[in-house]
């Protein structure tokens, strides 16, 4: 029974390590917005993840758009509030979508809540993408994934979990089958 712990443990490590990781699986984008999809009222995480210097002050610089490219929006920007990178080289900052937000009101058109943040030496930029009465902006498509819920695994998971569940079925079957021979053979 110890060897069939074994060999779990090693089909698991390798199914593991055929995982890709997050941020190559979803195409991540410096600052991350989670969640990157909602409407008036709903909330988003801004978090700074990449090349940031820790004790270093960042700004962040919100506006609202509807061009379909939000990510290549260079101003007006409407609002701006300052954060601190952590000891760890992240940051994060809390946003609720209301007209207090950019000191204006929303209004009644989908569109893009850009958040550009800047700092010395690094300068980054994503959307959040705006839905009213759950329809979505125009190239929403480009930050989203289409559908409900977190998007689908990538090909890589599942291929990693199927080769799992095979090589725990073999252990299984070959387990039954030596038990069956050993229960089998003639008292000595």
């Amino acid at each position: 029974m110890k060897w069939i712990v074994s060999v779990a443990a090693v089909a698991f490590a390798i199914a593991c390590a055929l995982i890709p990781a997050a941020a190559d699986a979803q195409e991540q984008r410096d600052p991350l917005i989670t969640p990157q999809i909602g409407g008036e009222g709903s909330r988003f995480q801004v978090v700074g993840q990449f090349g940031w210097t820790p004790g270093e002050p960042v700004t962040l610089r919100l506006a609202f758009t509807t061009t379909p490219e939000p990510l290549a929006y260079a101003g007006p920007f409407q609002a701006e509030h300052s954060v601190t990178v952590l000891r760890d080289g992240t940051w994060s900052f809390p946003i609720v979508v209301n007209d207090e937000l950019l000191a204006a009101p929303i209004g009644d058109a989908p569109g893009y809540i850009v958040v550009q943040a800047q700092s010395g030496a690094h300068t980054a930029t994503n959307a959040f993408v705006l839905t009213v009465d759950g329809v979505r902006p125009a190239g929403a498509e480009a930050l989203v994934d289409a559908g409900f819920g977190p998007s689908l695994p990538s090909g890589g998971f599942a291929v990693a979990a199927a080769l799992f569940a095979a090589a725990t079925g073999a252990l299984l079957v070959a387990n039954g089958a030596l038990r069956r021979d050993w229960l089998a053979r003639p008292p000595s």
